[in-house]
């Protein structure tokens, strides 16, 4: 039997979370929330998700530092798209040397974020 997909969404923004929740819900995603770094990375630990949906610009934590940390966990290998108001292209080049699978721009195109999460995840 195959598992349903978990998805976390790091992002401190409430309606930027809320537009990330109408996009998804479609797909056949368990979808978390974690409003801060901190909060992500003990959610991380307790249901090792699938998928982050990570912001770059958070309170507490950067967001090159949670993926940091994610990566040095034993056993959770989650995929990544960042998705972040970040467009300068030197955030681009950390995001393909942190082997993220997907780098979205905010404000981004729903349709866009749906279909590279269904692809990178195998829903298609």
């Amino acid at each position: 039997m195959q598992t349903i997909p978990r998805v976390i969404s790091i992002e401190d923004d409430q309606g930027i979370f809320n537009l990330i929740k109408k996009t998804l819900a479609p797909l056949p995603v368990e979808l978390y929330h974690a409003k801060s770094g901190r909060e992500a990375l003990d959610l991380v630990v307790e249901i090792k998700p699938d998928l982050l949906v990570l912001d770059i610009a958070l309170p507490d934590i950067h967001g090159w530092d949670i993926l940091k940390q994610v990566k040095q966990m034993n056993g959770i290998k989650p995929n990544v798209v960042v998705l972040t108001a970040h467009s300068d292209p030197m955030h681009r080049i950390i995001g393909h040397l942190q082997e993220v699978n997907e780098y979205i721009c905010k404000p981004f195109v729903p349709a866009e974020l749906r279909q590279s999460i269904s692809t990178i995840l195998g829903l298609v």
